[in-house]
């Protein structure tokens, strides 16, 4: 396979210029909020900070992709997502990775960040929090629905009580 060729890739225009190669260390602006996550869930702070990086993440997305839009003009090369070799032939192309993963960083980090809100709700300890809710954060990290699918299956289902039972009780209160 030959090499992928990064130094001459298009620019955004609504990115001031800057192309995918420049922008890449921007994907890892949601880091600080999954190490909030992890290690300081319950901090007044944690919820608020922990949307900055997929808030970033999905402004640079948008406006990456309206500016991609924009200057196609409409040439007619349509990506064909309904076959396996349409959407590979799309990843060929270096701005459209940058694309992909910005798109993988800004909704797994928006799924760990409701993994934690949920636990915390469900009145996870902060051991619950540390043994199972971590590991699952890790996973949504690593391999986005594998840590969410651990989370409902198995965390959520065998060791966290259901949301709305303080709801329940203050209401038949």
């Amino acid at each position: 396979m030959p090499p992928i060729d990064v130094d001459n890739l298009a620019p955004f225009p609504l990115l001031g210029g800057y192309n995918a190669a420049d922008l890449w260390p921007t994907t890892n602006f949601a880091m600080p909020g999954w190490l909030l996550l992890a290690l300081a869930p319950r901090w007044r702070h944690t919820a608020g900070l922990s949307l900055v990086g997929p808030i970033v993440s999905a402004t640079i997305y948008t406006l990456a992709a309206i500016s991609m839009i924009v200057a196609d003009g409409g040439s007619g090369d349509d990506p064909d997502f309904m076959t396996l070799e349409g959407v590979a032939s799309m990843f060929r192309d270096p701005t459209v990775v940058f694309l992909g993963w910005t798109h993988y960083v800004a909704y797994d980090a928006l799924i760990g960040r409701w993994i934690v809100l949920d636990s915390i709700k469900r009145g996870a300890s902060l051991k619950i929090h540390y043994l199972l809710i971590v590991p699952c954060l890790f996973f949504a990290l690593m391999l986005g629905p594998l840590g969410f699918i651990l989370y409902i299956s198995i965390v959520r289902t065998f060791f966290l009580r259901s949301g709305n039972e303080s709801d329940t009780k203050e209401k038949s209160a």
